[in-house]
C-alpha cells in the first residue's frame, strides 16, 4: 500500500508540473489561421495560390527618412541611431550623398550599409 501511495504522489507531482507549463507550450505551438474569404475558394484549385499565402515582404514598406529634413525623432527611429548620434547627424547637415555620412563621428561602414536602404537625401 505504501508503494502505491509513493507512485500516486509522484504521478500527481508530475501532473501538476506538466499542467503548469502547458500554457507556454500551447502558446508556442498555436495553429495559425488565414482569415480571408477569397482564399477559401482558391485553395481547392490545383496550381492556384491565394494572394494571402504568396510570399512577400515581412514588414510593410516604410518611406525613407530624408536626413536633410528629418526631425531628431525620425532619425532616432533608424536602427543603430541613438539620441547623441541623431544630434550629430543633424549638426552635419546638409548631405549631398550617403557617403557624406561617413564624416559623422559614430557612423562606420557597417552602419552606413545598414542605413543605405532606409535613408534618402
Amino acid at each position: 500500500m505504501e508503494r502505491w501511495l509513493s507512485v500516486a504522489y509522484i504521478a500527481v507531482v508530475l501532473g501538476l508540473g506538466f499542467a503548469s507549463i502547458w500554457p507556454q507550450l500551447t502558446v508556442r505551438f498555436a495553429r495559425a489561421e488565414v482569415k480571408t474569404t477569397a482564399a477559401q475558394g482558391l485553395v481547392a484549385q490545383p496550381g492556384v495560390t491565394p494572394s494571402a499565402l504568396q510570399p512577400g515582404p515581412i514588414a510593410p514598406e516604410v518611406g525613407k527618412v530624408n536626413l536633410n529634413t528629418a526631425s531628431q525623432a525620425e532619425i532616432e527611429s533608424l536602427p543603430g541611431i541613438g539620441p547623441a548620434l541623431a544630434q550629430r547627424i543633424i549638426e552635419g547637415r546638409p548631405y549631398r550623398s550617403l557617403e557624406d555620412l561617413d564624416r559623422v563621428k559614430g557612423i562606420g561602414p557597417k552602419l552606413l550599409e545598414r542605413l543605405r536602404p532606409l535613408v534618402a537625401l
